[in-house]
């Protein structure tokens, strides 16, 4: 099988020749340890455009943040392809530039409110949430005008090209997804209002939050669709729904104000045959429930960490969900040895990949994961991973 036809399989529930390999994205650093710096870094360019336009130099550099980005994913998926994996996800990241002349760091600011710094990692742009500004419903009306809008035409034009360009130059050598890593619905919703803010009228007008969601997943659908018209099969909805401790809220609440979100995009994916996964921390054993109703075909992370019993899931889920993840990058992704990473993916795939319907993946990915944990990752689902599995 090519990495296409495994990972597709898996997804399907079904055994194919080997466990597939994914993680959700290689940071930058390692990308250039994989494949060698840039002669030009991000930060490079950044302070070029500072230089040549000083009155305007945000307005300039958000012209090419597009291009930016494209390189920086199509670098990610190629040292993915590089080290082995199977599987790459790529996607927009909706974000200006916006020149705070009080603050010395570099701001952004994305659709749906929230402000970021972009962090120095290594010269690549790292993106860092610090708060949100949607927090009245003044602002709502205005962000909710703007992706009923000219918003979406901007993006559904935007992302076609994007992952174009990127597929085209890669797919011989592994399967590119789409993500929306920073722009998923559940954390473009809290985080663009501000925790608080949320928290708020989630108790006071659940209805309102409901709205948000369901006006984000139709930004979100709209993506998507043009996503599929230019090949797109695989995609990861990104929402950190769980702290350690548990979910963020209620599986009652989820219900309430999320599920039918969700089932936006769910549906607008199911509709044109493709497959959707949910990616979201924590501990989500309680809302297992929850994930398999929202409609999504497979749950990424399962993170060891945050007290994810991979039996348990497999047990109660394993038939209706592809399950990904439970490579831990707290330690084994990290300090850990070549036999640590190897017994962390033998137990994994002992535990999930019976029968089917599993993808080894890191919980999440960080700067600090070393590259040769990666590739020990990859060579141990190589070994332990055939099918059929010998355990």
């Amino acid at each position: 099988m090519n990495c296409r036809e495994r990972v597709l399989t898996a997804l399907n529930l079904d055994e194919p020749d080997c466990v597939p390999c994914h993680t959700i994205l290689i940071d930058a650093n390692n990308v250039d340890e994989i494949l060698g710096k840039p002669q030009i870094t991000d930060f490079d360019t950044l302070d070029q455009v500072k230089h040549d336009h000083p009155d305007n130099w945000a307005e300039e550099i958000s012209k090419l943040v597009e291009s930016v980005e494209t390189s920086i994913f199509s670098r990610c998926v190629e040292a993915a392809a590089e080290i082995g994996l199977d599987c790459m996800q790529v996607g927009i990241v909706p974000v200006e530039f916006i020149d705070e002349s009080s603050d010395e760091r570099n701001l952004m600011k994305d659709i749906f409110g929230r402000v970021w710094e972009a962090r120095n990692n290594e010269g690549n742009f790292n993106p860092y949430y610090l708060y949100g500004t949607m927090n009245s419903l003044e602002k709502w009306k205005e962000t909710k005008e703007n992706l009923e809008g000219p918003i979406t035409e901007k993006y559904t034009k935007m992302v076609k090209k994007f992952y174009r360009r990127i597929n085209k130059k890669h797919k011989d050598k592994i399967f590119v997804a789409v993500t929306n890593d920073l722009a998923g619905v559940f954390e473009s919703a809290s985080q663009g209002m501000g925790m608080t803010y949320y928290s708020k009228m989630l108790h006071k007008n659940p209805r309102f939050i409901k709205e948000v969601h369901e006006v984000i997943a139709e930004f979100t659908a709209a993506c998507y669709r043009s996503y599929i018209e230019v090949g797109t099969e695989l995609f990861i909805e990104s929402g950190d729904l769980a702290y350690h401790t548990g979910p963020m809220m209620s599986p009652k609440k989820f219900y309430e104000v999320l599920l039918p979100a969700y089932r936006i995009i769910t549906d607008a994916v199911h509709e044109r045959g493709q497959k959707i996964v949910l990616h979201t921390d924590g501990q989500i054993t309680p809302l297992l429930d929850f994930i398999v109703d929202c409609g999504f075909d497979g749950l990424q992370s399962l993170e060891p960490t945050a007290g994810v019993d991979l039996a348990l899931v497999k047990k109660k889920v394993g038939h209706k969900l592809c399950l990904m993840g439970n490579i831990d990058v707290a330690h084994v992704l990290v300090y850990g040895t070549k036999d640590e990473v190897y017994d962390a993916v033998k137990y994994a795939i002992k535990t999930a990949g019976p029968g089917g319907g599993f993808i080894i993946s890191a919980a999440n990915m960080h700067p600090a994961v070393k590259v040769q944990n990666l590739r020990w990752m990859v060579e141990a689902t190589r070994e332990f991973g055939q099918y059929p599995l010998n355990f």
